[in-house]
């Protein structure tokens, strides 16, 4: 702020400097014949000037004006900037304690076993063995020994089958005078695993303890769980418990322990639960199936369908919307089982992330955050960038303003012999930048529509109150409040538009300058008939 500040006003010098110059060329020009010129700095023969002329030059000054202005704006522009930290900051601590942005995986079944070998090996004889063998003659001092080998390791199985259907309940969250939108998803989960024939992951494996499985389902931040049901997992209910059993690919979320060790090889092994969770932001859902069948439905009627795939139908209505994802397993990169140690590790999320990172640097194997989809809870008017697009604007809305007080001033200078000073519009201007202080204030309390008609109101009550007051004619206030009002109209649709605010803010200037070369069209010609 402190760089925007000294910028402009080195370029508020500057530009003084040059109308300054402007002005005093003008009059040496204008100066009779004989007459000593104008010294400098001296603007008081400026009576002498044409009338032309002279507009030119309150144009020229009132331009330089309009510039100068942005300096109060941009301190708004500042001010507002730190008003939305301050909301950011808060909204994390709400979404910290409801729930951050969820990411929802699993479930997947993990299955211990054992590999077992044999290796031979050449060991050094003992002494007894070794004399022995020099009483026989023999000059040898090793033999050959067996070794049996054990290693434990774990796999990964997905499921052949997910589906999700979860209805997803929103509400507001205040604290202080911020608020944000959280929401309470409750999801019912099924499908089933095939039992896999795992002898294809390693060579030698000697057992394999179908009757210690662990099911794992992973959720970014499982402080925010309401509600969770047991899990019914071949035909057995099933208590969760807290963790994922050490599996690396979820770092975050709960478990149960099943036997399937009496089902075959390629039976189906259902499963089935139901667990409601806090989040705010977003809901993100991982296809780990072969086939994935996903709902969502909510009453919230602005959804953004975000992740790495949209759905496959979905319907919003001022109700609500309702999607459907069909995701099959191709759309990535890692297959239906493999050992755990293929699998890259995934770093829990922090505070205030959407979804677990990616593994991190160095690490190879199949990532299990290369798709997800889902849903972000889009808020179409965002309070904070609806004001900081306002700031934006600042600078055309001042010029605009001005080029109307201009315009009207000129013709009630003309009629009447009344005109306004440039401190006189210099106090315009500053009311002018006040809109954005006062529509910053209000509207962290009574909502921005509100804030803006009232801020507007009253900048166009004070505005025309003040042109009335100074050109003791009531006309050009009215003309310069119609103005005012109308581009106030103008701002607020083009804050409100989300695809076409450029095509509207383009639009508007373009009319200005149009308006702006209709009324200087004459300036550089004669008064009176011309010849030919």
């Amino acid at each position: 702020m402190l760089f925007s500040l000294v910028f402009f006003l080195f370029v508020a010098i500057v530009l003084s400097a040059v109308v300054l110059t402007v002005l005093w060329l003008c009059l040496r020009a204008v100066a009779p014949e004989g007459e000593h010129a104008p010294k400098w700095g001296d603007l008081r023969p400026l009576r002498r000037l044409p009338a032309k002329p002279l507009m030119a030059l309150r144009m020229l000054a009132v331009a330089v004006l309009a510039g100068l202005m942005v300096i109060p704006t941009d301190f708004v522009y500042d001010l507002t900037q730190e008003r939305f930290n301050r909301y950011s900051g808060v909204i994390r601590e709400i979404s910290s304690t409801w729930g951050t942005p969820q990411t929802f995986t699993g479930p997947v079944m993990s299955v211990p076993y054992t590999v077992r070998y044999v290796v031979s090996e050449s060991v050094p004889l003992t002494a007894a063995e070794l004399a022995a063998e020099q009483a026989r003659g023999s000059d040898r001092t090793t033999k050959e020994a067996y070794r049996t080998v054990e290693s434990d390791h774990v796999a990964l199985i997905l499921p052949e089958e997910l589906s999700i259907d979860g209805k997803v309940a929103t509400e507001l969250r205040s604290r202080s005078i911020y608020s944000t939108r959280v929401y309470t998803a409750d999801m019912a989960v099924s499908g089933f695993f095939a039992k896999p024939d795992l002898s294809g992951l390693r060579q030698h494996i000697a057992e394999i303890r179908w009757d210690q499985v662990e099911i794992a389902v992973g959720l970014s931040s499982t402080k925010a769980i309401r509600n969770i049901s047991d899990l019914n997992f071949a035909g057995e209910k099933l208590a969760f418990l807290p963790g994922t059993g050490g599996i690396k690919v979820l770092p975050t979320g709960f478990s149960s322990r099943g036997d399937i060790s009496r089902f075959k090889d390629g039976e189906r092994v259902e499963f089935s639960f139901q667990v409601s969770a806090g989040g705010s932001g977003r809901l993100f859902l991982t296809p780990v199936g072969v086939t994935n069948k996903f709902q969502l439905a909510s009453e919230w009627p602005h959804p953004n369908f975000t992740g790495s795939g949209l759905p496959s139908s979905r319907e919003i209505t001022p109700q609500g919307f309702s999607a459907e994802w069909d995701i099959p397993n191709l759309v990535r990169n890692y297959p239906q089982a493999d050992d755990l140690d293929a699998w890259a590790p995934v770093a829990p999320p922090d505070d205030f992330d959407d979804r677990w990172s990616e593994a991190p640097a160095g690490y190879a194997g199949h990532n299990m955050t290369e798709y997800v989809a889902g849903v972000e809870f889009f808020e179409p008017v965002f309070h904070y960038s609806l004001l900081i697009r306002a700031s934006k604007y600042a600078v055309l809305f001042i010029a605009l303003t001005f080029l109307g007080v201009a315009i009207f001033e000129n013709y009630s200078r003309r009629r009447d012999k009344t005109g306004l000073s440039m401190v006189q519009y210099c106090v315009i201007g500053f009311g002018l930048s006040m809109f954005y202080l006062t529509l910053l204030a209000l509207s962290e309390h009574i909502g921005f529509t509100r804030a803006y008609l009232l801020a507007a109101a009253i900048n166009v009550a004070m505005t025309a109150g003040y042109v009335s007051s100074a050109l003791k004619s009531r006309r050009p206030a009215a003309l310069t409040a119609g103005v005012q009002g109308l581009l106030y109209i103008l701002l607020f649709f083009i804050l409100r538009m989300e695809d076409y605010a450029l095509l509207a803010g383009s639009a508007v200037l373009l009319i200005a300058v149009a308006a702006l070369m209709a009324v200087t069209r004459n300036m550089g010609r004669p008064e009176g008939p011309q010849e030919g």
